[in-house]
Formats: structure tokens, C-alpha cells, sequence
């Protein structure tokens, strides 16, 4: 009896073992908000890609890119999906860096209520954005600029929220114009809003959403992101191969309509590179902008903001 409970014991100390050794290890991924973009990510959660690599992978969801970015922070969040939020991590004195790019395209229009037929009589109106210094306000100044505007001086920026929040308050009457992204743009057009400006005509290849994390943290967990990055191109190879799923699973995390979810999908595949290329003109293009809005003399170029050793590992492994 004493043989049989001392190997008991020893079973039940390697099995503890096992169980120690076969835990996974916690990813937080910060979004900002809610996109067709995102279908990848949420197969690779749910096909069991992250799990199959010892990854156990949470996604909170942000109200803003600047939320994000502080998240990021605080430690909080390891990884975050955006763009030109890391900007506010690099003026806080940390160094993030892009390390993979997630979709390349530029997606946001410029609508305003049906009577302003111009963007110049954008001057003395208000304009809605989520929050400052998130990418929605550095494109709305942008957007201002292109019509010879100078935002605040001639025309007002108010922190309003997400882009359904924008649209309703644009609604609501509390703005005259907001950049706005699918699926509200279709919304804008069926209820007769006017488009001023399809950014994507000034910019053509931007990096809308991009991986970004903590240079620290991408040193000291290479081997973990590496093994992040490969269940999610397995999901984006799964998105794109059963397109009927990633419809699904965007139907079910942003509740669409399965009709504008398959519309989104179509719009978004497209530009979702699977070697994870980041467009370094829209790279510089966010800091030439960072420094006309900040008035500072960024000494930054867009190889300072990237991480390029995992694009060129899978590039390698090939």
C-alpha cells in the first residue's frame, strides 16, 4: 500500500507538472474599435490558432485609439491594433514600435450636413472627432488643411466618441461634419449627407490598422509574438479562404446585418497584407503630420517607428 501511494504521489506531482508546463500565455490585444479588419484576429481566438500555439488571447475593445494607447501604457494591453496612437506613446517617452501591418487602406470620408456644399464653408463649423490625438483627429485637421482651414482658429474640434457616436451626433445637429468609415458611410449616403472628402483620393496607401507594442516588450517576448503572429495569419488565411466565415464572424462581433457584413469583408480583404507589410510613405506621412500639428520638431523617421525583424521572419521562413 505505501508502494502504491508513493506512485500515486509521483503521478499526481507530474501531472501537476504537465499542467504547469502546458499553461498558456496571456496576450492582451487593445482595439480600438470594432472593423471588418478585425475577422482575422477573432478566427484565430475562436478556430483555436492562438490555442494551438499556447497563447491564450483576450480583446478588449477601446473607445478610442488614445484609450488604447494608454492601456499600452500601463501595461495593460501587450499588443494594440491602430495607427497613429503610437504617437502619443512615443511623446509619453516610450518607444513602440509597428510590427506587422493589418489593413493597408485608407478608409475615412469626409460627410457634412446636406446645406455645406463645400469644404471651405467648413469655417466656423464644428467638427467631431473621438478623441485628440487619435487618428481620427489627426486625419480631420488633415482634411481641414487639404479645404485651406485651419482647425481650432476656423473651425472647431470636438471629442465626440466612436464614429456611430459622430454620425449621431451629426444627426442630432451638435456638428456639421465628421470623418466617417463603413458601415456609417452607407448609412450617410441612403439619409442624404454630404461626402466632402474621400481621404483615400490624398492618401493611397495608409496603414489604417497595424500591430504595435512596446519596443521593451517585443525584445523580451519574441518568441511569444512571433507565435501570436503565426496563428494570426493562419487566421487570415482561413478568413480569406472561407470568406462565408469571416462574414460570420464579423456578423456576430460588430451585430451587422449579414448583408453589410459580407459588404465590409469585400471592401476590407483586399487590403489585409498576409506577409504583414507596413506602407512607410503613410508612415511618413503621419509624422510629417504629427509635426505640423504639434508644432515640435519631431526628430522621427518611419523606420524609427518599425519593427521589421518579424515581417522578414516569416519572410525567411517562407
Amino acid at each position: 500500500m505505501r508502494r502504491s501511494g508513493w506512485v500515486a504521489a509521483v503521478l499526481g506531482i507530474l501531472a501537476g507538472q504537465v499542467g504547469v508546463a502546458a499553461a498558456a500565455e496571456k496576450i492582451t490585444v487593445g482595439l480600438t474599435s470594432l472593423s471588418p479588419a478585425a475577422a482575422p484576429l477573432y478566427l484565430a481566438r475562436d478556430k483555436g490558432f492562438f490555442e494551438a500555439e499556447g497563447i491564450e488571447v483576450s480583446i478588449p475593445i477601446f473607445k478610442s485609439g488614445t484609450e488604447n494607447a494608454q492601456a499600452v501604457l500601463a501595461g495593460e494591453v501587450q499588443i494594440a491594433k491602430g495607427s497613429t496612437e503610437l504617437f502619443n506613446i512615443r511623446k509619453a517617452g516610450q518607444d513602440a514600435r509597428f510590427f506587422w501591418g493589418v489593413a493597408n487602406i485608407m478608409p475615412f470620408k469626409l460627410y457634412a450636413k446636406a446645406e455645406i456644399k463645400s469644404g471651405q464653408e467648413l469655417k466656423g463649423r464644428r467638427l467631431a472627432v473621438s478623441k485628440f490625438g487619435a487618428q481620427s483627429d489627426t486625419l480631420t485637421r488633415m482634411a481641414l488643411k487639404h479645404f485651406g482651414v485651419e482647425p481650432i482658429r476656423e473651425a472647431a474640434i470636438l471629442q465626440v466618441g466612436s464614429t456611430p457616436a459622430r454620425y449621431a451626433a451629426m444627426k442630432s445637429g451638435a456638428v456639421d461634419a465628421t470623418l466617417m468609415w463603413f458601415p456609417q458611410t452607407l448609412l450617410a449616403d441612403k439619409e442624404g449627407y454630404r461626402k466632402l472628402l474621400d481621404l483615400s483620393v490624398l492618401i493611397t496607401d495608409w496603414p489604417y490598422m497595424a500591430f504595435y507594442a512596446k519596443a521593451d516588450y517585443l525584445k523580451a517576448n519574441r518568441d511569444l509574438t512571433i507565435r501570436f503572429l503565426r496563428a494570426y495569419r493562419k487566421g487570415l488565411a482561413f478568413a480569406v479562404a472561407n470568406p462565408a466565415e469571416a462574414v460570420a464572424a464579423i456578423a456576430k462581433a460588430l451585430k451587422y446585418d449579414p448583408t453589410v457584413a459580407e459588404a465590409g469583408w469585400k471592401e476590407f480583404a483586399p487590403t489585409m497584407p498576409p506577409d504583414g507589410r507596413l506602407p512607410m510613405k503613410g508612415i511618413e506621412f503621419l509624422i510629417q503630420e504629427a509635426r505640423e500639428t504639434t508644432k515640435e520638431p519631431l526628430a522621427l523617421t518611419a523606420p524609427d517607428l518599425v519593427e521589421t525583424s518579424f515581417i522578414e521572419h516569416f519572410r525567411r521562413s517562407q
